[in-house]
């Protein structure tokens, strides 16, 4: 979540890797992706010793690793699901009885279960002083990930700068899921990849995606990177949701990340916006010594190293002491909502904590929706957007910065709004402030060399 020392250095070893998504987090129990007999891991291996992080490890360490470990997950009863290829990581489908065998492997760092996160929802662009930033930038030269439910790509609204898609979903027949990739597979790629489902919480994307970078949204001239990470699920009832249901399994989000961190985008990626999440933990040592916080972590230094930015929603529990999980990461920047009332007040389903780190407009958000339409909206889902799309202005505004200067800038410059609830004190975004406190770089002159006689 980014705290304002957020430009600390994170120590690294025993790093797992799980979890994502921020707003309205599952309950553990309710949220853990298994049946009777099997259940779907994350293993996180072992770096070598030559390596002291993980999320910096060679890709040649990161394969041998591996393969080395896949004689001991066959020998355990479990199915490779797949290899991450920026990450040392295994995700397996295995016999519940052999999980405290494969964590007593001596290459196994972490092996944490897989988990099922949804969505986060429960004329704010002039608000947060945007369009006047945008006079003097629209988010050109810089491309946000909307890591959700899919974006429909088709809609006007986003003026045709979807520039990749991508599709990580699940086919699961012991629990009922299946994958909403185009053609039923575990993944695809290219035009069309993301494309929504037609379930009633499959519009969540698209709306997120028009906030950030739609025509009329923050910055309205980023390149969008739509990555659809849900999976359908015949029977909700354990999550309080109507049959059937999009549910995401955190091993299809540690997928997209990989894929993110993997690929080289034109423009390149800047910021990746993640409106959905899982649990809730009072302290930022809490969240990242948790299986799934500590699984999670990696993935998001690896993004962080290639200067992105992972921007979540704190979550729509109405908590006043804890954020969910991503949000809760200290190397997230986590986003809690406000209403657009006068005076502004922090919405009374915003997760809240003296470690959270912006607020933004979150109540009746009216964005783009499926079909060509549009909707009113309101969560932690609504208000993280606000803030990747800043993060894009800014960018686009004052490029060469660290990417931390930017989060610094919103922090140092937002609006102060006080939690009634708590009595926490947080800013809320005020782009065009953030942008007056970045000076332009300059641009450095050199003198051609003359040789002496």
């Amino acid at each position: 979540m980014l705290n304002v020392a957020f430009h600390r250095r994170h120590t690294s070893i025993v790093l797992l890797f799980l979890l994502l998504i921020a707003s309205l987090m599952l309950p553990v129990a309710a949220g853990r992706a298994e049946s009777e007999d099997h259940v779907r891991v994350i293993v996180v291996l072992r770096a070598p010793a030559a390596a002291d992080r993980y999320d910096l490890m060679a890709p040649d360490a990161i394969a041998q690793a591996q393969e080395q470990f896949a004689p001991a997950a066959v020998a355990a009863g479990a199915r490779e699901v797949v290899r991450l290829d920026t990450l040392p990581v295994v995700i397996l489908d295995a016999p519940r009885s052999a999980l405290n065998r494969l964590a007593n492997h001596p290459l196994a760092a972490n092996v944490a279960e897989d988990a099922l996160a949804m969505p986060h929802l429960s004329g704010s662009v002039a608000l947060i002083h945007a369009d006047l930033a945008q006079q003097e930038a629209n988010g050109a030269g810089v491309a946000i990930a909307i890591v959700d439910t899919g974006v429909d790509a088709a809609h006007p609204f986003l003026g045709g700068r979807v520039i990749a898609e991508a599709c990580f979903s699940t086919n699961n027949a012991m629990q009922g899921a299946t994958s909403l990739c185009p053609g039923g597979g575990s993944e695809a790629f290219g035009p069309g990849a993301a494309a929504p489902c037609s379930l009633s919480n499959c519009d969540h994307g698209t709306h997120v995606a028009g906030i950030a970078a739609g025509n009329g949204g923050v910055a309205p001239g980023a390149s969008i990177i739509a990555v659809q990470v849900f999976s359908q699920f015949a029977n909700c009832s354990a999550f309080s949701l109507p049959s059937p249901c999009a549910l995401s399994y955190v091993s299809d989000q540690l997928r997209a990340f990989d894929w993110l961190a993997s690929t080289a985008f034109t423009p390149p990626l800047a910021v990746v916006n993640l409106s959905l999440g899982a649990g809730t933990f009072t302290s930022v040592t809490a969240c990242n010594a948790s299986d799934i916080g500590a699984a999670m972590f990696p993935a998001i230094a690896r993004l962080r190293s290639q200067g992105v930015t992972t921007v979540a929603s704190s979550g729509n529990n109405g908590a006043t002491n804890a954020l969910s999980l991503p949000g809760c990461l200290s190397n997230v920047v986590s986003v809690g909502a406000t209403t657009k009332t006068n005076p502004e007040q922090v919405a009374s389903f915003s997760n809240s904590a003296p470690f959270l780190t912006l607020l933004a407009p979150g109540v009746g958000i009216v964005s783009s929706t499926t079909g060509g339409g549009f909707a009113t909206k309101s969560g932690t889902s609504m208000a993280a957007p606000h803030v990747a799309g800043a993060l894009a202005l800014l960018r686009s505004a004052r490029p060469g910065y660290p990417s931390d200067a930017y989060v610094t800038a919103l922090i140092t410059t937002g609006t102060p709004i006080l939690d009634t609830r708590n009595g926490v004190i947080k800013p809320r975004i005020d782009v065009a402030a953030a942008l007056g406190a970045i000076p332009p770089m300059q641009k450095r002159a050199f003198l051609p060399l003359v040789a002496r006689p």
